[in-house]
């Protein structure tokens, strides 16, 4: 497990995601959340690679649907019954949250910064400004969890898992999406890779560590891909993803699917996590 040592606590990590962070001012200057607003604002229309992503989620609840519980015997009709739920923790300003209403999901977010929460709420999404920890969501609430690039941030990572797994449904996904440690270009670039950032960054995961995180929290099912965005949006933009599908339809842009994403996987810095509970 590697973890950045020492780190900052409590109160200081929150002072970290203030304003300037969210205009790509702050110790991650790759990111804008303020810019994705308006980016997101000019061209919701345009299909994206939050389109693709939530076809996957769509897919995973799919096939391994939502198994009865004991509140279900007295709800014959809760299985399936309206709109699937989804929970984004970390959401920042709200643009994925906003992709996943369009396609058809019931959302709420979860959100440490007031700054930004108040984008979320502008787009008219529900959004809590808690931790998880001062969350105080009932067991089976949620068909899917999503927290993208958050988990390196947690200051306890497998606790915040396990209260994830309480939350979502049975059969309920989780999907997440990180800096994949032991990718070729942190082992070229050793302590000058990118992701390392010690102020917000506090744990860096590999797929061995991720999956045997996921296995204590209590998941039943996980699949963790090294998928970055780059090769990614190469699938896009010469139409091989298709709108509505995780994996395309056509055998032809099917075979060049497999193989984009098999080498995808070993050559990139990022990695896409699907777990099911």
């Amino acid at each position: 497990m590697v973890y950045t040592n020492p780190r900052l606590k409590g109160a200081k990590i929150a002072e970290l995601y203030d304003a300037d962070y969210f205009q790509g001012h702050g110790f991650d200057t790759s990111v804008n959340y303020v810019r994705d607003v308006t980016e997101f604002s000019g061209e919701n229309t345009a299909y994206s690679l939050h389109d693709w992503d939530l076809d996957t989620i769509r897919e995973l609840l799919d096939t391994h649907g939502r198994r009865p519980t004991a509140r279900d015997a007295r709800r014959p009709t809760a299985r399936d019954a309206g709109p699937r739920s989804l929970l984004e923790i970390g959401c920042g300003t709200g643009v994925f949250l906003a992709k996943a209403r369009e396609h058809g999901f019931e959302c709420q977010g979860l959100e440490l910064s007031s700054y930004a929460a108040e984008f979320v709420r502008n787009m008219g999404i529900p959004v809590e400004t808690k931790s998880i920890e001062e969350a105080n969501f009932a067991e089976h609430s949620w068909d899917a969890i999503v927290m993208r690039e958050v988990i390196e941030h947690l200051p306890h990572p497998l606790e915040s898992l396990r209260t994830i797994q309480r939350w979502l449904k049975p059969g309920g996904v989780l999907f997440m999406a990180t800096g994949n440690y032991d990718g070729p270009e942190r082992k070229l670039r050793g302590a000058e890779w990118f992701y390392f950032m010690p102020e917000g960054h506090l744990y860096y995961f590999s797929n061995r560590t991720m999956q045997k995180y996921l296995k204590k929290a209590g998941f039943r099912e996980s699949h963790v891909t090294n998928q970055g965005d780059l090769l990614m949006e190469w699938l896009k933009k010469n139409g091989i993803l298709e709108p509505g599908a995780a994996r395309p339809r056509n055998l032809f842009k099917r075979a060049v699917f497999q193989a984009v994403r098999a080498v995808n996987h070993y050559i990139s810095s990022g990695m896409r996590i699907y777990a099911v509970k």
